[in-house]
């Protein structure tokens, strides 16, 4: 059994009842599915469960009905508070019975009362409470094309770092931050997956290529490893 997470361009996003992540293809799917479905693979492929989701559907209603927007909105932040890793607006919603557009404002009122929720290409995410801030390296880099963003990252997290943001210089609106809390070649491959298929151009591509990256590392021997790597793959600026 798998839960629709949310849909990226012509590819389902979905979890199994472990939190495993699976990638479905649309067409594979009945034409009327909906992020927060329940799937079954039945003897013609996969099929909703409209029983199943019929009674998650209404378990979240019935949860929606006995809680006000203050109340959800701090279980929100408490569901982020134990997850270790992001998690999806679309998740949010269909947990909490509402769509994800009042999610998305749960989120910005939760921000602006000074929770420090971030928001990543996978999800939102509680920054942690305490950072040792002798852990977090800035870097320099360029370059112009996606097989040569995806080998920056990937040589990134292979040292051991976490990619956490990129950083660009607007000509009009100044510093632009993106966060990314890039942890692995699972996190890489999966945001370069979803910058193609929604066509979406890199940060980078405002400035020539060039763009700055923050960096978290357990040690400096690993922000050390990262500069060596980028610099013999040609995409690190240090002159």
């Amino acid at each position: 059994m798998l839960s629709i997470e949310r849909f990226e361009g012509e590819t389902a996003l979905c979890e199994d009842a472990q939190g495993n992540r699976q990638e479905l293809p649309r067409a594979l799917l009945p034409p009327d599915a909906r992020e927060g479905d329940l799937l079954r693979d039945g003897p013609g492929g996969w099929e909703i469960d409209r029983e199943g989701t019929a009674r998650r559907r209404h378990a979240a209603a019935e949860r929606l009905s006995k809680m006000g927007a203050r109340t959800r909105r701090s279980q929100v932040e408490a569901v982020l508070r134990r997850s270790e890793g992001p998690v999806s607006a679309s998740v949010l919603a269909a947990q909490f019975g509402v769509s994800r557009q009042i999610i998305v404002g749960d989120i910005a009122l939760l921000r602006a009362a000074g929770a420090p929720i971030i928001a990543t290409p996978r999800g939102y995410l509680l920054e942690q409470a305490h950072v040792d801030a002798s852990q977090y390296y800035t870097i320099a880099c360029r370059h112009t094309t996606p097989e040569q963003l995806l080998e920056e990252l990937c040589l990134a997290v292979d040292q051991g770092a976490v990619v956490v943001d990129v950083i660009v210089e607007h000509p009009v609106y100044g510093q632009i931050t993106g966060q990314l809390e890039v942890r692995s070649r699972y996190d890489a491959e999966r945001f370069a997956q979803a910058l193609a298929r929604s066509s979406s151009a890199p940060l980078s591509l405002l400035t020539g290529g060039i763009h700055l990256h923050t960096l978290r590392c357990p040690d400096r021997d690993c922000f050390d490893r990262v500069c060596a790597a980028l610099r013999r793959a040609g995409i690190l600026v240090d002159e």
